[in-house]
């Protein structure tokens, strides 16, 4: 770098420096703390080109993400809603637990200052830090989380470590990079970037996404619940050894970016739109493009086959593989999400057989109450291959509340390959009569459909892979709020199922 290139990105630095102290001191007066919104990172990590001419803008692919969302989510603001309404006595608690992931650098910001943020207080315009809260899941939340216990259980529900200490601008900030010009966007962000190998692990996203939530009976909290624990089944599973969240969810290409100077070195950059399989959510939200890029990603991660079809005599027999190829259980995540098998059979007279017929509203035809068990046979249009994981309070009786849930009765969800029942953590564990199944094993499930009838070819055989992100009980179940009525106004207008996979076969 000669002397004017170094002039000009002093004087570069110098001037985005004295434009962000200006307007955060005239209108976040107390912002550089701890945090800055996005906008300020913007700067330099938007409207960037690489030499092949594609677009790897950090801060537009994390304005698409649901971690930009996570604060305004419709779906999590009417759960939310729903479980405050049924606990009202708990509300400042409940918002308080969940604010410190859907809101995180107003929540820190408020831990810092002594107090706990609830999700309520944070949404109000006239909030001080209500543009912290809205940024959702941001840049300077993630990037300056401390590598502090990380993996285990003190890091999990959120329990992410921020340095309070350090002041501007020497507060670090971490990137998988040695910084080519921290001088730069030091002075440009008030943090002084240092390489941190915590943003490429699994560990990182273990923070939030490993979730306990408490259990409560008569207005007290009596234990805790695994909401969700998809970093858990990834370490019993093949991809704990080389594949991290990072590399399925944030897509990566070497790019030399042409927007940057011209001695930029050659990256890994990797997409910020964190894409995972919220279809229907991104679609509320207008984003068409980041739904067909979850729809794709959905798609890349479980497949149907139909291994075999064998007519005998006054039966067809239908052998059904489904594989999973994510690195943790599938669906994983919160228990509203679940996949199921819609199969059909026609031959020359028209449909003979089906298993899994679903509707608009989400309903499945067959669907028992209060749950569909786990089948390794299905031997009737009344039965179908629904997986899930199904809670139940403190009784034994199944619950949709999430704060009255105190473990499954059945989990079912495909396993991830590698998956060891013997050595897996107790909250990863299989329940139902998917326990007991040995054709339910690390990595796929084996179903067998048993057609009974006399048939005529050609015989056509359709299995099909099918997901849902919030399903039909869950939506049922939601206690009437302003939230929720709003939420299922706008989810009705959206199909609420999603193909997989599918596999057809044919006898003539």
């Amino acid at each position: 770098m000669n002397k004017k290139e170094t002039l000009v990105i002093v004087l570069v630095a110098l001037s985005i420096t004295l434009c962000v102290q200006h307007y955060e001191k005239n209108i976040y007066p107390h912002k550089e703390e701890l945090f800055t919104t996005s906008t300020t990172c913007s700067k330099c990590h938007d409207r960037l080109i690489d030499v092949s001419g594609r677009d790897v803008s950090i801060y537009s692919d994390w304005q698409q993400s649901i971690h930009s969302n996570a604060a305004v989510d419709p779906y999590f603001l009417a759960k939310l809603s729903s479980e405050t309404a049924e606990f009202p006595e708990l509300k400042d608690e409940i918002e308080a637990e969940c604010a410190r992931c859907h809101m995180p650098l107003a929540s820190a910001q408020a831990a810092s200052e002594g107090f706990k943020l609830t999700v309520s207080e944070g949404l109000r315009e006239d909030y001080e830090f209500h543009d912290f809260a809205i940024e959702g899941v941001s840049c300077t939340i993630c990037h300056q989380i401390e590598n502090r216990d990380l993996g285990k259980e003190s890091s999990f529900s959120g329990h992410y470590v921020i340095d309070f200490t350090t002041k501007k601008p020497q507060r670090k900030i971490y990137g998988p990079f040695d910084p080519s010009w921290p001088e730069l966007m030091a002075g440009a962000s008030g943090y002084r970037p240092v390489k941190g190998e915590v943003v490429e692990r699994a560990e990182l996203c273990a923070i939030c996404h490993t979730l306990y939530t408490p259990t409560i009976e008569n207005g007290k909290v009596i234990g805790t619940f695994p909401e969700q624990t998809p970093f858990l089944e990834w370490l019993n599973s093949i991809y704990s050894q080389n594949i991290t969240c990072q590399m399925c969810h944030m897509k990566a290409g070497k790019a030399k970016v042409t927007t940057m100077p011209k001695n930029a070195p050659l990256r890994d950059m990797k997409a910020h739109y964190f894409v995972g399989a919220n279809v229907q959510i991104l679609k509320i939200q207008g984003d068409e493009v980041g739904a067909k890029r979850s729809e794709t990603q959905l798609k890349s991660a479980a497949r149907i086959k139909i291994e075999s079809v064998e007519l005998e005599k006054g039966k067809i027999v239908i052998k059904v593989t489904v594989e999973n190829f994510a690195g943790h259980k599938f669906p994983t995540g919160f228990p509203s999400r679940r996949a199921f098998i819609h199969l059909f059979v026609e031959d020359s007279s028209g449909k003979v057989f089906e298993s899994g017929k679903y509707y608009s509203d989400g309903r499945i035809e067959g669907e028992d109450e209060p749950f569909e068990p786990h089948h390794d046979v299905v031997g009737s249009e009344g039965d179908v291959q629904i997986y899930e994981s199904i809670m139940v309070n403190k009784d034994g009786r199944v619950t949709r509340t999430l704060l009255e849930a105190f473990g499954y009765v059945k989990d079912n969800r495909i396993l991830p390959e590698g998956f060891e029942k013997s050595r897996a953590h107790p909250d990863t564990l299989v329940r139902g009569l998917a326990a007991t199944d040995t054709n339910f094993v690390g990595g796929r499930d084996e179903v067998t459909y048993i057609v009974k009838g006399n048939f005529s070819k050609p015989i056509r055989v359709v299995a099909e892979l099918m997901y849902q992100p919030v399903s039909y009980p869950f939506l049922r179940s939601l206690h009437p709020t302003e939230q929720t009525k709003s939420f299922e106004a706008v989810i009705g207008k959206v199909e609420k199922t999603t193909l997989v996979s599918s596999d057809v076969r044919i006898l003539d």
